[in-house]
C-alpha cells in the first residue's frame, strides 16, 4: 500500500489532538452521511501531497439528482497535488462497528478507496477494507503506529465486473474478527467477501472513516491525480454475537477468501 496513508493518519492524529477531538469523542449507536444537506459538520476533511497533510474542503457534487462527495485534484501526487485525501468522523467512536458505503457512484475513479475501522486518533493504529479501481481487488489489512504493511492480511483479485460502476462495501469488525464485503450498487448482490480473525492484540474502540489514496500501481511514479466520489458513508455499532469466537494461529489472522463474479446491474 502507498506509503501516503501513514503519514496522513499520523498528521490526522496530531490535527485531531490539537482540536481536542480524541478526549470529546464519545461511543456511539450509529451515524451516516449522505451529502444531501452538504458537507456534515462533524467530519474532518484531510489531504496529503508530498508537503505534509493538513485539513481541506472537498466538493458536492450532484449525479442523477443524488449530491455525493467528490474528492479530487487537478494535480498528480508528482506535481505537488494529493496523494490522499479523507473523511473521518472524530465525534463517534465504535468498537464493534459495521462501516459502509457507496464507492465511485461518478463511476471515474482509478484509485482504491479505504474504510476505516476502529481508527485509534493518538497512536493512528487502524483496522482498513481497501477496494483498488485500478488493480481490481479487495483487501484487508492493519496499520500499528502509522506503519502499512506491504502485504495485506488478505486480498482478493478481479472483483469488480466493470471497473467504471459504483459498489457498495461493507466493513464488519467484531472482537477480534474483520469482514469486507462487496456488493453491486443495489447493496443486494455480493460479489466478494474477505474475512481475517486477528490473533495478536485486536485493536479497541475508535473512530471511523473513509479515504481515497492513489492505487499501488501508481506508485512511486505518483502521476495519476487523486480522484474519486463516495456517498452514503455511515457507521453503525453492531452486537457480538456469540456464535463468534477469536481462532488461534501461528500467525497473527487466519484468513478466509469467498468470491462471486456477477455483472452489475446499475440501477438509479
Amino acid at each position: 500500500m502507498h506509503i501516503s496513508l501513514p503519514k496522513s493518519l499520523l498528521v490526522c492524529c496530531t490535527i485531531f489532538g490539537m482540536l481536542g477531538a480524541t478526549s470529546s469523542a464519545a461511543k456511539a449507536a450509529s451515524f451516516s452521511f449522505d451529502f444531501e444537506s452538504g458537507l456534515p459538520a462533524e467530519a474532518l476533511f484531510l489531504q496529503t501531497t508530498s508537503e505534509g497533510t493538513a485539513p481541506f474542503t472537498p466538493s458536492i457534487e450532484t449525479i442523477d439528482h443524488n449530491n455525493v462527495l467528490r474528492f479530487s485534484d487537478d494535480l498528480p501526487g508528482s506535481e505537488g497535488g494529493a496523494i490522499t485525501s479523507s473523511l473521518v468522523n472524530p465525534a463517534a467512536t465504535f468498537e464493534d462497528v459495521k462501516v459502509s458505503a457507496l464507492l465511485n457512484p461518478a463511476g471515474d475513479t482509478n484509485d482504491q478507496l479505504l474504510l476505516f475501522a476502529r481508527l485509534n486518533l493518538d497512536t493512528s493504529d487502524t483496522y482498513l477494507a481497501g477496494v483498488d479501481f485500478a488493480t481490481n481487488r479487495l483487501f484487508l489489512n492493519k496499520v500499528i503506529d502509522g506503519e502499512v504493511p506491504a502485504t495485506p492480511i488478505a486480498e482478493a483479485f478481479d472483483v469488480l465486473p466493470d471497473l467504471n460502476q459504483p459498489y457498495f462495501a461493507e466493513f464488519t469488525v467484531i472482537d477480534n474478527q474483520l469482514i469486507a464485503r462487496l456488493f453491486d450498487e443495489t447493496g443486494t448482490n455480493q460479489l466478494a467477501k474477505l474475512s481475517a480473525f486477528d490473533t495478536d492484540q485486536p485493536l479497541s474502540a475508535g473512530v471511523t472513516g473513509i479515504g481515497v489514496d492513489i492505487s499501488d500501481r501508481g506508485f512511486p511514479e505518483l502521476d495519476d491525480p487523486n480522484n474519486a466520489t463516495i456517498d452514503n458513508f455511515a457507521a453503525t455499532s453492531v452486537p457480538e454475537p456469540s456464535s463468534i469466537l477469536g481462532l488461534l494461529a501461528l500467525g497473527g489472522f487466519v484468513t478466509t477468501i469467498s468470491q462471486r463474479r456477477s455483472v452489475s446491474a446499475k440501477l438509479r
